[in-house]
């Protein structure tokens, strides 16, 4: 399966468990006495507005994105041996850090309130997704294409799924304190790297 449409299916499926999860909860609710009627909002299109602000004790920029449901913060995290500088990107609402790349940009995903998308800025095609939420359903793969890694004090599931001649590798494991499942989907030595550099909050 070709790496877009397999990002395309599970952005559809994550999107599908939320209407779904939406609905059995409107169901669940304890009727009042009175019936109000709630008009859901038109979906709208939230473009982070990055805030720089100078940070006294560290010297570096700072950039908060406010997002409808979270705050993000990236932050200039450090310049390794090569030269090459990376970004720190925090996600309270995942309980999560991690660092990227300053040549990648963040986007809010249009299918999830706590998903993010990372953007290679030379090859937009380069792409790594993020979000977090109850029950994300692992792929059913073989036991080889299947690894475990650590992750802090937590053990995570890496799935290597290879197909089309493309390799799409999704790493999904649970918070410990906000019981959320959280995915991380990519490939290729960035996306190793980010996932390499993931601190559970």
């Amino acid at each position: 399966m070709h790496r877009n449409t397999y990002l395309l299916i599970l952005c559809l499926a994550i999107f599908a468990a939320l209407i779904v999860g939406l609905n059995i909860g409107k169901k669940m609710q304890t009727p009042q006495k009175e019936t109000q009627v709630i008009s859901p909002s038109p979906a709208q299109s939230i473009t982070p507005t990055p805030i720089f602000t100078e940070d006294m004790v560290q010297g570096t920029q700072s950039s908060v994105i406010r997002t409808g449901t979270e705050s993000a913060k990236t932050k200039t995290a450090t310049t390794s041996a090569t030269g090459k500088k990376s970004l720190l990107f925090t996600s309270s609402a995942c309980g999560l850090s991690l660092t990227y790349p300053d040549t990648w940009k963040t986007e809010d995903s249009s299918t999830s309130t706590n998903g993010v998308i990372f953007t290679e800025t030379t090859n937009p095609k380069n792409i790594i997704v993020m979000t977090c939420q109850k029950g994300i359903t692992k792929p059913s793969l073989p036991p080889e294409q299947i690894e475990t890694m650590k992750i802090g004090t937590i053990t995570g599931t890496l799935y290597h799924d290879q197909s089309s001649n493309e390799q799409v590798d999704g790493l999904i494991f649970t918070h410990p304190k906000t019981a959320l499942d959280v995915f991380i989907g990519g490939y290729g030595a960035t996306f190793n790297a980010v996932i390499k550099s993931i601190k559970i909050l």
